[in-house]
């Protein structure tokens, strides 16, 4: 099995303490800044101080959402794992 770093958004709700996980995968090779400045919108986010991630802001001007970068694993099956299982579906 090959294990494949990906990274997901997560907002954390600063109201419920609810997290939500964001629906795009991005590559594990991506920095976390770079993956937030890519979906940074002036007047709708705004930095965080301690650097770690930014916030959501709604049309009041308060912070709704913390996001911030998860990382996650995916694993792969290999070609020989892929035929191991083809030779023992076979066999049974």
């Amino acid at each position: 099995m090959k294990k494949i770093k990906v990274k997901r958004l997560a907002y954390y709700n600063l109201i419920t303490n609810d997290i939500l996980w964001g629906g795009e995968e991005y590559d594990g090779n991506l920095t976390d800044e770079n993956i937030l400045g890519a979906i940074f919108t002036l007047g709708k986010h705004e930095w965080c101080p301690d650097g770690f991630g930014m916030y959501q802001v709604n049309h009041k001007g308060e912070m709704v959402y913390r996001i911030t970068v998860e990382p996650f694993y995916h694993y792969e099956k290999s070609w020989y794992d892929l035929l191991f299982d083809k030779i023992k579906r076979w066999l049974a």
